[in-house]
């Protein structure tokens, strides 16, 4: 057997040859722990809303290194600005928050109704729910009027300034809407039912638009009014009728406490964690938010995002 003397030596107490290239492999590698150990002990404990801690060993665990970390504090700083007010922070912090997630929301939202993606993140914008809504009444020969459209605008208009009510509840107004059309439609002319399939698909694109509309908070305290709004609205619901008319007719057990559900519910998991953490803070009485809680907070946000695509692209290589 020939050896390269640039990598092997022989080494008589152990009777054969041993790869110095190896050696100094492991002497790297044991820099290089012992240089991450320094650097996690540096980052430390990271301080959250509600004086919670998450430790820089933790986070690194989940898969994020301490450079992937810097940059991500980097990219939050820059995303929430120039903060001096507890106002001020909670509103950038829930503005940038809701930029990170809202298209992951969006597609979970369009998995869970059974909707295109593509008419979705349309419907999450004020010109795009128009579109949706003047296409769903072309489609109806009965509603294809510009009457009929001009009608439907100022409805939407109304849905959307309703005061403490939910998204359902907006989406609501907006159907009875359209069956007050049809209806005054079939009294003049001879003309079918509106189709059903194509009006559970509009109704679930205007919750969404309504959904998205709601989340656009400016701070912990409107934010935690939302979540109240619902967790109300869904406490009636069991106290009413366990099932409801679904527009396809059919029975559907619970079907509106199904849909009372604010946007937030198809946020990750982690998101919702620090928008708890954010609502339990403000409850906190003599406790303020802080703007390093809050950049920790949005970085940590970040990092989440970023793993899913990795996670996400990997599932799909």
């Amino acid at each position: 057997m020939s050896y390269d003397a640039d990598d092997m030596v022989w080494v008589g107490d152990l009777d054969g040859y041993v790869d110095i290239g190896e050696i100094d492999r492991a002497n790297q590698l044991e820099a290089e722990q012992y240089a991450l150990e320094a650097d996690l002990d540096g980052l430390g404990d990271i301080r959250l809303f509600s004086n919670q801690t998450i430790s820089s060993r933790k986070i690194h665990s989940r898969g994020v290194n301490p450079e992937q970390w810097r940059w991500m504090l980097h990219r939050a700083e820059k995303s929430l600005g120039q903060m001096d007010t507890q106002k001020e922070i909670e509103k950038a912090f829930l503005t940038a928050t809701m930029s990170a997630v809202r298209r992951y929301a969006v597609a979970r939202y369009a998995g869970f109704e059974r909707l295109s993606y593509s008419d979705a993140i349309t419907a999450v914008f004020p010109h795009g729910i128009r579109a949706l809504l003047f296409s769903y009444m072309a489609g109806e020969h009965s509603l294809s009027n510009s009457y009929y459209r001009r009608k439907m605008q100022r409805t939407l208009h109304l849905a959307a300034s309703t005061q403490n009510i939910t998204a359902y509840d907006r989406a609501g107004i907006v159907r009875r809407g359209l069956h007050d059309l049809a209806n005054d439609e079939a009294n003049t002319n001879d003309c079918p039912k509106l189709d059903k399939s194509r009006m559970r698909n509009i109704l679930s694109l205007l919750r969404l638009h309504f959904s998205n509309r709601e989340c656009q908070v400016q701070s912990s305290v409107e934010l935690r009014e939302m979540h109240i709004r619902y967790e109300a609205a869904r406490a009636a619901e069991r106290q009413g009728f366990d099932t409801t008319q679904l527009v396809t007719g059919r029975k559907i057990q619970n079907w509106r406490l199904r849909s009372l559900r604010p946007l937030t519910f198809y946020f990750p998991y982690s998101v919702r964690h620090t928008l708890k953490r954010l609502m339990n803070q403000e409850l906190s009485s003599g406790v303020s938010i802080d703007c390093k809680a809050a950049t920790n907070e949005l970085a940590l946000i970040y990092c989440e995002i970023e793993l899913m695509r990795t996670r996400g692209k990997e599932r799909q290589g």
